[in-house]
């Protein structure tokens, strides 16, 4: 759990510091009144026109603004002290904070001597786009750039803050106020005691946010308890016994920002349901204070896709310092598409608090350069599932001079609440030669291993070099082409066919409906499909407590096995997949071969309402006799298109009187 983080910002982004990203009046499409504002106004105008316009925060803090009205700040002005408008605005017609004209964003400084340079309080149907803001001083009182809070006020809709440019925000340089989540460049809190609070498509889109003395992106509630977590930390401005029940908020996206520079955490995510956090740019944070550049806590169904995350850095074994972070009380995230690298803590971790699990889907990224650990593993970190990646860890200089670097790990497993870690389809060089620090929590099957030592679990490792393009240069995440397979990969055409796999690869090529190249780039596009697993049915039966479903489940760990007697043939095995498929060739993997191995076998696909035989006389041989995964497979004559496979076992080795199948996938 990231109780102190630290955060910094990357200035590679789309905004540009300095730059307007500005609309004039007529663009906003807004049916209210459009008020100017200009240093050498007048507050004594009525602010109608650019000739006419007001003059200071103070005339604009003190109108209550109305569904549509605009509020534009001259282009290049500047204004000291707290932007803090009133009124809200209603659904199609917001209250729009702007900029008119040409020129440098219009710069709000709070100096420092204000708890926000921007605050937008207990109100709904607001845009606040365009604007630079400041609030730093001679102190360290922690300050906020642009704040949005609701107090007892129920949903919060349509508040969005967009292009805007916020950097320099001050606080301590040290100690637990480096790294407070209240404080920072963009804060969004829900606070209260009696009336539920919370958002309803909240928008934080196109910001640049640097050199923020906490963090940098935050959305945080009091309205935060449940699985045994009862209270954020204690330097957050929440009293005693003021937290109340999880009340989420939803719709809330994060996408397109830069940031960079930041003493804890970057992009940070709490109490939400269905939260996006996508294409964005972290890099450098965590200077101050152990954290990570993106994390979310008390958050369901989030979604952390197309984002860049470096720099992270290293505090210690034990503190973070991760590009990406599924924390607190999460359920069912997913970490798709992503580009993690020279993280000095790690790629990614999970921990939680209390009872609530920490839970992650995590496929098709690649992890460049990453030190300490990987993937780290904590408190009732549980039902994670890491396939498709590819993570290219070189002995980089942080990590061999590291003095702490014989305990760094590829995996490592720090408490024994973990539960139901799976490593599958991954390619992984160890340049670095990390240890694999697991627990029997942790699974691997079917993965590419180069260099470094390799997880004895993993009965179907694959031991070789990955011959990937080339690899380990990327010079950002549009240019991962070094990671795709080339035409003699023993990664190609290699992987388990994993169910709901999202149906594209990191760059965005689709997936094949059977088997994928191994790692987070395929090399030739199939149908890209998201389907879920076929149906599978034996006619033997069922013998061991195994299910027909195992035998394509995604995982050589869960076979399947017939009853120990009475076996004859022929016997049937069919796979009814969600729909239909070009199918060239069967693969069938097996353990104990020798002993429970299917040896010949025809193959029948159903065609035009009927099964018609597609291959006949099919032969595997098997060699082993142990838990070693062996593979084998067979080319039909002719691809064929069809939505069913039977499989006519005629033949097994009956050692123990079973056959047995631990994965029939196609090609």
């Amino acid at each position: 759990m990231k109780a102190l983080r630290t955060l910094t910002a990357a200035s590679a982004g789309a905004v540009v510091a300095g730059a307007l990203l500005w609309a004039p009046a007529a663009a906003f499409a807004v049916t209210g009144t459009t008020y100017y504002v200009d240093p050498g106004g007048s507050d004594s105008a009525d602010g109608l026109s650019p000739s006419t316009a007001w003059k200071s925060l103070a005339k604009v803090n003190a109108q209550t603004l109305s569904p549509g009205d605009a509020v534009l700040f001259e282009a290049g002005g500047q204004w000291s002290g707290q932007l803090a408008p009133h009124g809200s605005g209603a659904t199609g017609s917001p209250i729009t904070i702007g900029a008119y004209g040409s020129g440098a964003k219009p710069r709000i400084d709070g100096g420092g001597t204000v708890d926000a340079a921007v605050k937008i309080a207990n109100q709904h149907d607001v845009t606040v786009s365009g604007l630079e803001v400041t609030n730093t001083g001679s102190g360290a009182t922690p300050r906020i750039g642009i704040q949005v809070t609701a107090s007892d006020y129920g949903p919060v809709d349509r508040i969005s803050v967009t292009g805007t440019y916020v950097h320099d925000i001050q606080g301590a340089t040290s100690g637990n106020d480096s790294s407070n989540p209240s404080v920072g460049g963009i804060v969004v809190s829900a606070l209260g005691g009696t009336t539920p609070t919370y958002y309803r498509d909240l928008s934080i889109t196109d910001n640049e946010v640097a050199n923020s003395r906490s963090y940098g992106i935050v959305t945080w509630s009091s309205w935060m308890q449940r699985e045994g977590w009862t209270s954020l930390w204690d330097f957050m401005p929440v009293p005693a016994g003021g937290y109340r029940a999880w009340t989420p908020s939803t719709g809330v996206v994060v996408s397109g920002n830069n940031v960079h520079d930041i003493s804890a955490g970057g992009i940070t995510v709490m109490q939400a349901q269905g939260a996006r956090i996508d294409h964005n740019r972290v890099d450098k944070t965590a200077q101050n204070h152990g954290n990570v550049g993106i994390w979310w806590a008390g958050a369901d169904d989030t979604v952390v896709e197309y984002n860049e995350v470096s720099g992270t850095k290293y505090w210690g074994l034990s503190s973070d310092g991760n590009g990406f972070d599924a924390d607190a009380s999460v359920h069912r995230s997913l970490i798709q598409y992503n580009y993690s690298h020279d993280n000095e803590g790690g790629f990614f971790i999970a921990v939680s608090t209390g009872t609530g699990p920490a839970e992650a889907t995590i496929r098709y990224n690649v992890s460049q350069g990453d030190g300490n650990q990987i993937f780290a593993l904590s408190t009732n970190a549980k039902n994670i599932d890491v396939y498709n990646n590819t993570i290219w860890t070189p002995l980089t200089p942080f990590i061999a001079n590291n003095p702490d670097r014989a305990s760094f790990s590829l995996v490592k497993v720090w408490n024994t609440s973990v539960s139901n870690v799976s490593f599958r389809n991954n390619i992984i060089y160890n340049g670095a030669g990390l240890a694999y620090r697991d627990s029997a929590a942790v699974s691997y099957d079917r993965n590419l291993y180069f260099s470094g030592p390799v997880p004895s679990k993993d009965a179907a490792a694959i031991v070789t070099d990955p011959q990937l393009t080339a690899p380990g240069a990327a010079a950002g995440i549009g240019d991962l082409g070094g990671y795709l397979p080339t035409a003699a990969s023993p990664a190609i055409a290699a992987g388990l066919t994993i169910p709901l796999n999202g149906g594209k690869d990191a760059v965005g090529t689709p997936l094949p409906s059977g088997m994928p190249d191994l790692g987070a780039l395929q090399r030739t596009a199939g149908q890209g499909r998201n389907e879920a697993a076929p149906v599978v049915t034996a006619s033997l039966g069922n013998g061991q407590s195994t299910v027909p479903a195992s035998i394509a489940d995604g995982r050589d760990s869960t076979p399947w096995a017939s009853p120990s007697s009475g076996v004859t043939f022929p016997q049937t095995i069919t796979l009814e997949f969600p729909s239909d498929r070009v199918v060239s060739g069967i693969e069938f993997a097996t353990t104990f071969g020798t002993g429970q191995g299917i040896k010949t076998l025809d193959v029948q696909a159903w065609q035009n309402g009927a099964w018609a035989t597609v291959l006949t006389g099919g032969s595997l041989t098997w060699t082993g006799s142990s838990a070693t995964v062996e593979r084998r497979a067979l080319s039909l004559p002719a691809a064929v298109t069809t939505a069913k496979l039977r499989i006519v076992v005629k033949s097994a080795n009956l050692t123990w009187g079973n056959i047995a199948v631990s994965e029939i996938s196609t090609r």
